[in-house]
């Protein structure tokens, strides 16, 4: 009689322990979720929005990878796109502060309105978008008649011509 009184003790702290595990996983697994789906540096994304602005990974020759993450701590570069999500919620939110260049090669076409930025296709935007003529270092000089687009910060200049 005594072993099943031991027994049954045993069971409900178990039942105890795995609610509490459980509890645990629920709220705070879901933290790590969402950390874990930060997007990283290196990666490519697309952004559709503003406000409450949402974000899709691409792979970097997709015509859909309009950015790549060059930067997870705020320190952006003055061209960059500055790209805040939040990671988690309740109180224990973080902010993901993000810095977004524009992703692009030699030949890739870009169109850079006052509200939207994106890698477009060139052949269907003949004089209505950029061309990237060349990719250097920044500092570099573009040949004329090449404008540049400098990330001083990554090291990096795209020289843009009209997609003539």
């Amino acid at each position: 009689m005594g072993k099943s009184l031991i027994a049954k003790l045993g069971g409900v702290g178990i039942a105890i322990i795995v609610a509490v595990v459980f509890y645990f996983v629920q709220n705070k697994g879901q933290e790590k979720i969402a950390e874990a789906n930060a997007p990283e540096v290196g990666q490519c994304l697309s952004v559709t929005g503003t406000i409450n602005a949402k974000h899709e990974e691409q792979k970097c020759a997709d015509l859909a990878a309009t950015y790549k993450v060059t930067a997870d701590n705020g320190d952006c570069d003055e061209n960059e796109t500055t790209y805040k999500i939040s990671l988690g919620s309740g109180n224990s939110a973080n902010v993901a502060d993000l810095c977004l260049a524009l992703n692009a090669n030699e030949g890739d076409c870009l169109s850079l309105g006052a509200s939207t930025e994106e890698k477009v296709d060139c052949a269907a935007t003949k004089g209505t978008s950029l061309k990237v003529a060349s990719v250097g270092k920044s500092g570099d000089t573009c040949a004329s008649p090449g404008q540049p687009l400098e990330y001083t910060k990554r090291d990096l200049l795209y020289c843009l011509v009209e997609n003539a």
